[in-house]
């Protein structure tokens, strides 16, 4: 008997010195500008506010991203759901 179980990465956020961010579990990057970064990871959203912000590496198979510039703030957002539809009589 075969089971079938998916191993969730652990995921791990690192600020260096506030001009370096280094991040895994990235499934996307849903907006970029120089002063914020959005991204969807598996756990829901995160966003990186500062400025001169730039990705010097992401990976799309190991879910890596590297981000340079200043880093003011880092902002999580809840668990992705997914919308149900309802129907009313």
């Amino acid at each position: 008997m075969v089971e079938n179980t998916v191993k969730k990465i652990k995921q791990v956020l690192l600020i260096e010195d506030r001009k370096r961010i280094e991040l895994n579990d990235v499934e996307s990057i849903l907006s970029f500008e120089e002063d914020y970064i959005t991204l969807l990871t598996s756990s829901g959203k995160i966003q990186i506010d500062g400025d001169g912000m730039r990705i010097i590496d992401l990976s799309k198979e190991s879910g890596h991203i590297s981000i340079v510039g200043r880093v003011d703030s880092v902002v999580y957002g809840g668990e992705e759901k997914k919308k149900r539809n309802i129907f009313f009589k």
